[in-house]
């Protein structure tokens, strides 16, 4: 064979070069692809849960806390339930979480984010219905709490939201405590003291809790709301209560107490951290502020209840044009003749109650 014929027949084909080039493109496509894999593992362990990338997008703008402020925040998620407390000595508390809808969930997740929260100290659901537990367990996932002070029920799957919930409370790590009258919470000096205590439920197994009537076969809407817990916040000077779901029936058990007792019946002394005893005894006649019960039902907010707490400011947190014409209109006239000034979620938006050092308190819409 002659040199150039062999020359010839030892060069490479047009198509293995071209083979080769196409093997450089997917491996480098691969490579690409792999990169992309190893930043979004990277983002979601150490920068962002990629389920929750979208809570970065979205502005919400929510004023600082001043030193020294205590602020609640209604936020406005519709036909639900959901505050943020901030305590004057940077502690946080969520209460309730909203409903189960994509809209109330990124209303809570945004706005705890504009609040710069990255763990709860406190997790508070006031009882077991969708529309109060529904974002929570997203709220547990992505921030997390310390302590969960949760209502006692026997029926773990009683709705898809409070079983979401109790499955996200024991995945988190969350010290969990049944609300109960007596259950507190204390500032940890006394600079700025606040303490938050339970009036309701009595304990599980206690003559008439209501606990008891809403794990019994049988139970109805009204007992399930009535094992609410209801709360007495004070710091300042300044009381806020929050009832949850209450109907007029568990405010006749608060009545009927307080009527009988006194500051006594909710009252008790406590060993606070800094190694002092301080009595405990809220006082229901010098009610500041009321979160109002049930979304403004007809069956809550009771001529007597109001007559007895007659609140300056009244928070009522529900959905616009909801089907339940919440809040209702005898609910607005008791407050009105109460003297209470209302505040409305489905009217304005997002409620920002805000106490000063010195007792002092403004309310705005955010």
């Amino acid at each position: 064979m002659k040199k150039d014929e062999t020359a010839i027949t030892n060069k490479p084909s047009g198509g293995g070069k071209q083979k080769n080039r196409r093997l450089r493109i997917a491996a480098a496509a691969l490579a690409a692809v792999l990169l992309a894999v190893c930043i979004l593992l990277a983002v979601n362990a150490f920068v962002y849960p990629l389920r929750y990338l979208w809570v970065l997008f979205g502005k919400v703008s929510v004023p600082p806390r001043q030193e020294g402020e205590l602020r609640v925040h209604f936020l406005d998620v519709g036909q639900g339930d959901c505050a943020v407390i901030e305590f004057p000595d940077g502690k946080t508390m969520i209460v309730d979480g909203g409903d189960e809808t994509r809209a109330s969930r990124q209303t809570v997740l945004r706005y705890i984010r504009a609040l710069g929260i990255e763990k709860f100290d406190f997790l508070l659901l006031t009882h077991t219905d969708g529309d109060h537990a529904g974002g929570l367990d997203d709220v547990l996932a992505l921030y997390g709490a310390d302590t969960a002070f949760v209502p006692y029920c026997t029926r773990p799957s009683i709705n898809d939201s409070y079983s979401d919930f109790t499955r996200a409370l024991s995945e988190s790590g969350s010290k969990a405590e049944i609300s109960h009258l007596y259950t507190h919470v204390l500032s940890d000096t006394p600079e700025n003291f606040y303490y938050l205590t339970f009036l309701s439920p009595l304990s599980p197994g206690l003559e008439g809790s209501f606990y008891d009537k809403a794990n019994a076969d049988g139970a109805t809407a009204e007992d399930i709301n009535d094992a609410s817990a209801v709360f007495w916040l004070e710091y300042a000077g300044r009381s806020i209560l929050f009832t949850g779901d209450i109907t007029s029936r568990a405010e006749e058990f608060l009545l009927s107490a307080y009527t009988d007792l006194g500051a006594e019946a909710f009252g008790q002394t406590v060993s606070a951290p800094w190694g002092e005893k301080i009595r405990l005894a809220p006082e229901l006649e010098d009610l500041d502020f009321l979160k109002v019960a049930h979304h403004g039902s007809a069956q809550s907010s009771s001529e007597e209840f109001l007559r007895m707490t007659a609140p300056e400011a009244a928070f009522v947190s529900a959905g616009t044009g909801n089907g339940y014409g919440h809040p209702s209109a005898e609910t607005l006239s008791r407050l009105s003749a109460a003297g209470a000034e209302i505040f409305r979620t489905d009217e304005s938006g997002t409620i920002l109650l805000t106490i000063g050092k010195d007792g002092s308190y403004t309310v705005e819409y955010t």
